[in-house]
């Protein structure tokens, strides 16, 4: 990712240009209002001074002053750095001039008189030798019956814009550069965790999952931090699924197909006797079908998992079904030395569920009781009514299992025969029991004891004979 692209140089220039244009806003207006205010003060000194002037000659009036006086006391009132002060007769002819010797020539238009004596009132800016000047210019009461004009001047306009565009210009470079550095600092705080996640999860792609994401708030990074080590332990569990998977399907694919290997070879080179060959092919036989079972197995997973089948609840009788089933599964039963007993209760007991994957579930049920009882014990398969809902519990006499794999029985190809010596089954069966039972929306429980034996329960909704199609 170019530096460009990247959160930290996004994040920390959109700070920045906002600072930016905020700052050159408030830079802005108050240049504005520095501008105005300057402006009124001039209007106020303006009107100060013509107070002055006109309290002056009346002064004069009434004391008779010699026209030499009145210039003179007026030169030494009047006299203000930065500013100038004219008076017009109604002739538009200069009567009064203060002094300030670092004031430009200025020449008032006598126009600009004319409009002011007729009533208008000027207050302008304008340039008068490269300077910028404020002009002010007025009607005025010095004498009695004779108006005559007032105009002001004022200076020294560029040197108070200068000190406040240099004020602001160091105001400037100051705080951008000490906002620049904490946006840094912040950008960097802030993006410091995504970097992290972002390094781990190339690890993650690369099949290392022993790093986690150290997580220092709980605001919405620390959660998105929380949530990352989440997805990466659940990757974690779905990479060891997978390994297991395929060592487990391997497993139980090559133990088969050696022995049906070994065999054919035996066969073909004589080996076996003819009396023996017919034992042989049995044993091939049975082979072939565990392979087709963990296949077929495989694909009912699969289905179940993705959500391709969808069970068809009808209403069956399913004291014939475990009948039936117990019949099917007779050879089985006869092959381990097992038998089965059927506790219906009075009279067959009917339930809506889907015929077929209720089948299978009997079926893997009963399989597995056969795999872990030992000879000569019974399976027994108990079916109860209560209520609304019909109990089905198959319950053996085997080996049992321990209380800490009854967590995991239900997940795929886990066995209690760590070491898969025992040609028990694929590992499959009771995860699809699983995934049938809560498809029908029910629960399905287990008991076991070590050494006594091991009862599946699970429910079925009660249905009536009436209600068969």
């Amino acid at each position: 990712m170019s530096r460009q692209q990247n959160i930290f140089t996004k994040l920390f220039v959109t700070y920045f240009v906002i600072i930016l244009i905020s700052f050159f806003l408030f830079n802005s207006i108050f240049l504005y209002l520095f501008h105005v205010n300057m402006y009124d003060d001039f209007k106020e000194g303006f009107a100060y001074s013509k107070e002055k002037i006109e309290a002056h000659f009346e002064l004069a009036d009434s004391e008779d002053w010699s026209e030499e006086l009145l210039d003179a006391s007026l030169d030494i009132s009047l006299s203000q750095m930065n500013n100038s002060i004219y008076i017009y007769s109604s002739g538009a002819e200069r009567v009064y001039q203060s002094s300030y010797d670092q004031a430009p020539k200025l020449q008032v238009d006598r126009s600009m008189v004319e409009d002011v004596l007729r009533g208008a009132e000027l207050a302008e800016g304008m340039r008068v030798d490269n300077r910028l000047v404020y002009t002010i210019a007025e009607p005025i009461d010095v004498t009695a019956g004779t108006p005559h004009v007032m105009v002001m001047v004022y200076y020294e306009l560029d040197h108070q814009y200068k000190q406040v565009l240099i004020m602001i210009g160091l105001t400037f470079t100051i705080t951008m550069a000490l906002t620049g550095f904490i946006l840094w600092f912040i950008s960097r705080r802030l993006t410091a965790p995504l970097r992290e996640m972002n390094r781990i999860a190339l690890q993650l792609a690369k099949g290392d999952f022993s790093q986690h994401v150290r997580v220092n708030s709980k605001d919405e990074i620390g959660q998105l931090g929380s949530t990352f080590n989440y997805m990466a332990k659940e990757l974690e569990n779905i990479e060891q699924m997978r390994t297991d998977f395929i060592t487990n399907v391997s497993h139980d694919l090559r133990s088969p197909l050696t022995s049906i290997k070994g065999f054919l070879t035996a066969l073909l080179d004589g080996t076996i006797a003819d009396h023996r060959k017919n034992h042989y092919y049995t044993i091939m036989k049975n082979e072939t079908e565990r392979l087709s079972k963990l296949v077929n197995d495989l694909l009912d997973m699969s289905q179940l998992q993705h959500g391709h089948i969808t069970i068809k609840p009808t209403t069956y009788n399913l004291s014939e079904q475990v009948r039936l089933v117990a019949a099917k599964m007779e050879p089985q039963l006869q092959a381990s030395d097992l038998f089965i007993e059927l506790e219906e209760g009075a009279g067959d007991v009917y339930v809506f569920a889907d015929k077929d994957r209720i089948e299978q579930v009997l079926i893997n049920l009963i399989e597995n009781a056969i795999h872990h009882s030992p000879p000569k014990k019974p399976v027994y398969v108990h079916l109860l009514q209560e209520a609304e809902q019909v109990k089905v519990s198959i319950e053996d006499f085997g080996e049992g299992i321990k209380e800490e794999d009854l967590t995991y029985i239900w997940e795929r190809f886990y066995k209690t025969d760590k070491a898969r010596s025992k040609k028990t089954g694929t590992g499959v069966g009771l995860s699809i029991v699983k995934s049938i039972i809560d498809l029908h929306q029910s629960s399905i429980q287990v008991k076991s004891e070590v050494g006594i034996g091991t009862t599946f329960i699970f429910t079925l909704p009660q249905s009536n004979s009436k209600d068969i199609e």
